[in-house]
């Protein structure tokens, strides 16, 4: 009877909400365009600059994604169910959304909405691309043909899309990249749409949430204490070696520093432990970096110009940077001292993934939410000072902001909607990145082979070495980069970027290997890092004594240089063994030979080291705790740790949870009875509290991670350190497997001062 109540309770509640998003849905269908005024003093922003509102609430609730489509439109994929209040709840019901906002008055402000798919489980990412949408539903990502805004038919791209973790941990904004894959932060595969099929691949794992890619293909993104990282090469060149594992050109933290600048104060997780606020207690370094975006628009002049954003949504700002380069290594250099490019007074302000426009503007997508911590990761202090600020109560916003100059405040979209394979193959060349992106997505779609001997003429003939890579590119989505025509382009090329990407396309005609290798011998002259890098990889893949004669060469010069030598030991697997002991009788070469060394170790014992696919779901612990302490404990304990009158005691700050690991195990296991003090007060509990020793629904693994969740979640003392492991959970159970009572408090404490 209880289980049918509750059935009938869970039903009407899903009606209701049903219900009510309808009407919701109904009023926004052709709300108007933003109300608000965001030239007020909420933003703080140099004056050359404007802000512009593009789109708000009741528009947009909870955007985590945007992507725009070739007539302006901006498509947006809503998570309304995460963290509707404090305790994270339902955050699985199906109430996700993809919209597309429209501009009916042409004046660049979106003032329609159209939903196009709701019934979503969780979605966090989209990508229009393609004449399709790519999105994520659940675990699984998928892509739909469309028929305007309408949706025409989806197939599965890959059931294994999100694998486990959170949503502040599982995979995120899709990216196509000029390499013709499409990638995601928090992510091992990448994607391809070919020959009337996706394809799945391995790639290396990079993230936490938000990627981009500079005008070279190179991949930025971050995690959140870490602003921004990025790769010494293109995806997958440097991962060609199954027992190597990469460590120096690979997720290489640039940023000279993670310091930001709040306007006020503002509610941090760990705000408490020493070093995360200044004297002013606001924030110091970022908890919440996201979103690294490498600018390739113009709309903010030149000195933007491949420059990297950065935002901080835990203190309300974005962070910029200039990137530079020496020797083949960047590093990125904060542009402001004691300020930043644009901060918000509002604590609601929560700007979570930026965008390069189609009009060469920068776009940011605000989240204007007050919770964005999810529960899983978020610390009884925190907890507190959301409820201080009321932050509990700020819901079912979301915002879209243009930032540009004031002389580029009139915003003109360019007109890329049908545009003919003429004109495409003309974007090609196009001095806008947008553009010739765009152009080189829609002709490998279209599969546009009829417009070879055009895009080859971008190649050989244009003076802008961007253009030739998109072009080169373009040719290769297509597949009718033939040899004839990679001579004539090798004979006149002078970019460094594209003698890379020559030699990286000389492995398709490995029968021409007497020419590439007389090319090679002239680029390697040039002794550019990024040119240096392909070449290692391409010369080991090659057979010839010439080709080894030039490896060893780059071997001799370079074998003290961790990059290169990643490089090098890429190129040459399955001879690793015979290519040591070519390079033993060189000097200058004891890093490459302890590598290859790692490697021989890693190929004996078969223990792969290379980026593999995701196989099986997982839960990280935190996570896995926070559900298991949903389902197990949290009826007694409440789900805000704070324990129940005659019921349980308090959890939260509790010095049983903070304190020694192993009285908290063994009370787990085998329960407690009687009176029990909790940070030195007395409580006279009615019940009991059980052990869970010989429930088989629980693993040791899973009271580790409940125990591991209450600790992170309930305690005001820093993680480190705080974590239970499965082992030792084992340990306690096996080390007092023959008792069969309950402790008092009394029996506990006397067992742990004897150990």
């Amino acid at each position: 009877m209880i289980s049918y109540l509750h059935a009938m309770k869970k039903i009407c509640y899903t009606l209701a909400i049903c219900c009510l998003l309808f009407a919701l849905e109904a009023c926004r269908t052709n709300a108007s365009e933003p109300a608000f005024d965001v030239t007020t003093d909420e933003f703080i922003l140099s004056s050359d600059y404007v802000i512009q509102a593009i789109a708000a609430e009741p528009l947009l609730d909870a955007p985590m994604a945007i992507s725009f489509d070739p007539k302006g439109r901006i498509w947006a994929v809503e998570l309304p169910g995460y963290m509707r209040d404090l305790d994270g709840s339902d955050e699985l019901e199906p109430d996700g959304r993809i919209v597309v906002l429209t501009d009916t008055n042409q004046d660049g402000v979106m003032d329609k909405r159209k939903v196009v798919m709701d019934g979503l489980v969780a979605p966090r990412t989209l990508l229009h691309t393609y004449n399709g949408l790519l999105y994520s539903n659940g675990t699984s990502l998928y892509w739909a043909d469309l028929d305007g805004t309408s949706v025409k038919s989806s197939v599965l791209v890959d059931s294994l899309y999100v694998v486990g973790g959170n949503i502040e941990h599982q995979p995120n904004n899709l990216f196509y990249n000029i390499d013709n894959w499409i990638y995601s932060a928090n992510l091992r595969a990448r994607y391809r749409y070919q020959n009337g099929e996706w394809l799945r691949e391995a790639t290396s794992f990079r993230g936490q949430w938000g990627i981009s890619s500079d005008l070279d293909g190179r991949l930025y993104y971050n995690n959140n204490s870490l602003a921004i990282a990025t790769d010494y090469s293109m995806p997958n060149q440097f991962i060609q070696n199954p027992y190597q594992q990469l460590k120096y050109s690979y997720s290489q933290s640039i940023a000279t520093n993670n310091r930001i600048y709040a306007y006020q104060a503002t509610a941090v997780n760990r705000g408490y432990s020493e070093g995360v606020l200044d004297e002013a207690e606001k924030i110091k370094n970022y908890t919440s970096a996201c979103s690294p975006l490498i600018y390739t628009g113009d709309l903010l002049g030149e000195d933007f110009y491949n420059n990297a954003f950065v935002c901080a949504p835990e203190a309300n700002l974005i962070k910029r940077y200039r990137i530079e380069e020496n020797a083949g290594e960047k590093v990125a250099k904060a542009v402001y001292e004691n300020t930043e490019f644009l901060v918000s007074k509002e604590e609601t302000f929560r700007p979570i993934n930026l965008y390069n426009a189609p009009d060469g503007s920068l776009y940011i997508l605000d989240l204007r939410k007050g919770i964005i911590q999810h529960r899983a990761y978020m610390t009884s202090y925190l907890r507190e000072k959301i409820i201080e600020r009321g932050l509990d109560t700020i819901q079912n916003g979301g915002r879209i902001y243009r930032v540009a100059t004031k002389a580029n405040e009139t915003i003109q979209m360019p007109a890329l909607a049908g545009r003919s394979q003429s004109d495409l193959v003309k974007l090609l060349a196009s001095e806008a990145a947008y553009e010739r992106k765009f152009a080189q997505q829609q002709l490998v779609f279209q599969q546009a082979t009829d417009a070879k001997v055009a895009i080859e003429a971008i190649v050989l003939q244009s003076d802008n070495p961007y253009a030739q890579l998109h072009a080169l590119w373009t040719l290769e989505g297509l597949g009718v980069l033939d040899k004839d025509f990679w001579q004539k382009v090798s004979a006149k090329a002078t970019a460094p970027v594209v003698h890379e990407t020559l030699i990286r396309f000389s492995a398709f005609f490995p029968e021409q290997e007497a020419e590439q290798l007389a090319y090679f011998e002239k680029i390697r002259a040039l002794n550019k890092p990024q040119i240096n890098g392909q070449l290692a990889v391409r010369l080991g893949q090659m057979q010839s004594l010439k080709a080894k004669a030039l490896l060893l060469n780059l071997a001799q010069q370079y074998g003290n240089n961790p990059i290169l030598c990643e490089a090098i030991i890429s190129g040459i697997a399955g001879k690793e063994a015979a290519f040591l002991s070519e390079i033993q009788p060189l000097e200058g070469v004891d890093s490459l030979q302890n590598f290859l060394q790692v490697v021989l170790a890693n190929k004996a014992a078969a223990e792969l080291k290379a980026p593999q696919l995701p196989t099986a779901f997982f839960k990280d612990d935190r996570t896995a705790g926070f559900d298991l302490y949903s389902v197990h404990c949290a009826a007694c304990h409440a789900w805000d740790g704070k324990g129940k009158d005659n019921l349980a005691p308090p959890l939260l700050n509790s010095d049983y949870v903070a304190g020694s690991k192993e009285r908290l195990i063994l009370l787990t296991l085998h329960g407690l009875k009687g009176p029990v003090t909790v940070n030195g007060k007395r409580y006279e509990m009615n019940a009991m509290m059980p052990g869970i020793k010989n429930n088989p629904d629980l693993s040791d693994k899973d009271i580790a991670d409940i125990l591991t969740f209450l600790r992170n979640s309930f305690s005001l003392v820093g993680f480190s350190g705080m974590k239970v492991t499965e082992e030792e959970v084992a340990a306690l159970r096996e080390s007092t497997k023959d008792r069969e009572d309950l402790f008092t408090e009394e029996e506990l404490n006397a067992l742990l001062e004897l150990n």
